[in-house]
């Protein structure tokens, strides 16, 4: 009885060996290890990437969470001037009780550009109703950020 299981574990890994030798069967590993590190490589990303001040440009509209129902709704126009000096941010809000509201406001990058800063300018140069967001994603079609010392967490959609 002893001699057979023994002779079935010996048959058992004879099959695997010849198995992985084939030829057929590396190249199906060596296929399936380059997809993963393909994979991998692909999923990372710099935290050191710098957003561009042109990036931001066109209209952005505030995506509600599902479920959520908004009265109106609100959008950001980003206007670039220089990477040193900022650009011009105008941003509307439509509340369909109180109408539409537009206020101007100018916007920078900060912390090395991974944080835009809006903020109102004031006569002599230093800015009021400054609110600092960490922009957590920025693609040609969406946009998502994080008020600075809060939980506060916006989504947007570019609609220009």
């Amino acid at each position: 009885m002893k001699t057979k299981k023994i002779w079935r574990k010996s048959r058992l890994s004879e099959s695997y060996a010849n198995s992985f030798a084939n030829g057929r069967t590396r190249a199906i590993y060596a296929i399936m290890f380059m997809m993963l590190a393909a994979l991998s490589l692909a999923s990372c990303s710099s935290d050191d990437d710098e957003l561009q001040i042109d990036q931001l440009a066109g209209t952005w509209e505030q995506v509600y969470d599902e479920g959520v129902v908004a009265e109106g709704y609100v959008q950001y126009t980003f206007t670039p001037g220089t990477p040193s000096t900022g650009g011009d941010c105008t941003i509307y809000s439509y509340d369909v009780f109180a109408g539409g509201t537009t206020v101007q406001r100018d916007y920078a990058l900060t912390d090395n550009g991974r944080r835009l800063a809006i903020f109102k300018g004031q006569y002599g140069g230093t800015p009021s109703e400054v609110y600092e967001y960490d922009v957590q994603r920025l693609s040609a079609k969406a946009m998502t950020w994080h008020l600075i010392g809060s939980d506060v967490l916006l989504n947007f959609k570019k609609v220009k």
